[in-house]
């Protein structure tokens, strides 16, 4: 069966909020690596995952949280059937008769309040209206158990960090938002069900009569009501009351109720049941669904982290070495450099490239740029102004900016490469090393990621490259 990206996303967090204070061995890292040169930084995450839960047997901490989340909902939705049949039951005052509205105000009013702030939520982006009590505290309560996940001196387990990524991925950020929408329709839904069962079953067992009153409303009101409910009702198939049928029902009238009359009474309080209350909330399980399908498709890991950034580091090795041609004394020549580079860091072939202060440690252009494609190299304001001449120009959308990676990505840089990729749909990094320089250090490189996410710069679009110098 084919896993979904969620699916992988989701390992990969579990996997690193466990690793993030316990570190795990992988065997075979650098193989892994090596298998996988083809595949994005996405797929090679997912796979280092699986392996590390095949060799730690990490499969029942991983699903822990699942299967809590499982039990914890099916017991909220049988309370709320139970509910849904007890509120009927004691809607129904008397043996005999049932108070119409009173009884819609028990199954209707609460649910239509609950559909009314869910849909002020989701307009205002409001997280408070758009998931129902039930549904947060059902995603609140595996984080509550974190406690029974520690040990005695308060160190959460691997079990506990594994809940705590997985209740982060599924009700957090848009994901959450349709997954507690999906949860709050769901337990309306049963309770509704639930009601109309009830109700449903009393009244194939039992003769009621139908009436209604109001201590402050006058019966115009109720008439009223009554006549605008039904119009619907009987456009689907209702028999609906009366005007004649709704004066009779009055509380305190002494009227004998015929057959027909209890029929129209018992298929108009149904109908009101299905049509105003399942059919709407059925409609919003389905929009909640399809918009959660769409946030998981859309789910997107955090790249800028450290965690990440190391990873990337281990996973996805430098390009090949080159060597660099002097641009004024010798034209651009093309060399493999290009097809060496992992396919994750493949740039579109009509990438324009633009250097920014460089100094004397490299040469410009590198080896792998064709001279058309160069739009030279920043070194003050008046180059800036220049370069940003010719990408406005050229109308350029892919741009790759190169920086050398030993430099500090200050303040000055990241104005830089912001004016430079400011009209660009696609933007790149290139981090420059020579082979005989030290590895970046891990601070370093996640300075120059934080820069790039100030940038907009996708961290996927953030690359490293070693050449030689001439």
């Amino acid at each position: 069966m084919t896993t979904s990206k969620f699916d992988k996303s989701l390992l990969i967090e579990q996997i690193r909020q466990i690793e993030t204070p316990h570190p795990l061995n992988c065997d075979n890292e650098d193989e892994l690596s090596d298998f996988l040169l083809n595949q994005t930084f996405h797929e090679r995450l997912w796979q280092r995952a699986k392996r590390l839960v095949r060799q730690h047997d990490l499969s029942a901490a991983l699903s822990h949280a699942a299967r809590l989340s499982r039990t914890i909902k099916t017991i909220t939705l049988t309370l709320v059937a139970l509910l849904g049949a007890v509120g009927t039951m004691y809607a129904i005052t008397d043996s005999d008769t049932i108070n119409i509205y009173w009884l819609l105000l028990v199954l209707l009013g609460f649910n239509f309040i609950s559909m009314l702030l869910w849909l002020i939520g989701i307009s205002l982006n409001m997280d408070g209206l758009t998931s129902g009590l039930f549904a947060r505290f059902t995603s609140r309560l595996p984080g509550l158990l974190n406690k029974v996940n520690s040990d005695k001196q308060g160190n959460i387990n691997i079990s506990g960090l594994a809940d705590r990524a997985w209740l982060r991925c599924f009700y957090s950020a848009t994901v959450g938002k349709w997954q507690l929408s999906k949860i709050t329709h769901q337990l309306w839904l049963v309770y509704l069900l639930a009601g109309l069962t009830s109700l449903l079953l009393l009244m194939m067992v039992r003769q009621y009569d139908f009436i209604w009153g109001t201590t402050l409303l006058s019966d115009s009101v109720f008439i009223q009501l009554t006549g605008s409910l039904s119009q619907p009702l009987s456009l689907i198939g209702f028999m609906t009351p009366s005007v004649e049928q709704v004066q009779e029902s009055r509380l305190g009238v002494e009227h004998i109720l015929t057959a027909e009359h209890r029929s129209h009474w018992a298929q108009f309080l149904l109908g009101s049941l299905l049509c105003f209350g399942i059919l709407p909330r059925l409609l919003l399980l389905l929009l909640s669904s399809l918009m959660s399908i769409r946030a998981r498709r859309l789910f997107s890991l955090d790249l800028y982290l450290p965690y990440y950034i190391d990873l990337r580091q281990r996973l996805v090795p430098l390009a090949s070495h080159g060597q660099i041609v002097d641009a004024d004394t010798s034209p651009p020549v093309m060399t493999d450099i290009e097809q060496q580079i992992p396919l994750s860091h493949s740039l579109p072939e009509h990438t324009k490239w633009a250097a920014i202060e460089l100094g004397d440690k490299f040469s410009w252009p590198i080896s792998l740029i064709n001279g058309l494609n160069n739009f030279g190299q920043v070194i003050d304001r008046e180059s800036l102004e220049s370069t940003l001449q010719c990408l406005q120009t050229s109308q350029c959308q892919v741009l790759a900016v190169v920086v050398a990676a030993a430099r500090s990505p200050d303040r000055g840089v990241q104005r830089s490469i912001t004016s430079l990729t400011l009209h660009c749909s696609q933007r790149w990094l290139v981090l420059l090393q020579s082979p005989d320089e030290k590895k970046i250090s891990s601070k370093r490189l996640t300075a120059w990621y934080q820069l790039a996410q100030a940038c907009n710069i996708p961290a996927d679009h953030v690359i490293s490259l070693s050449v030689d110098k001439t």
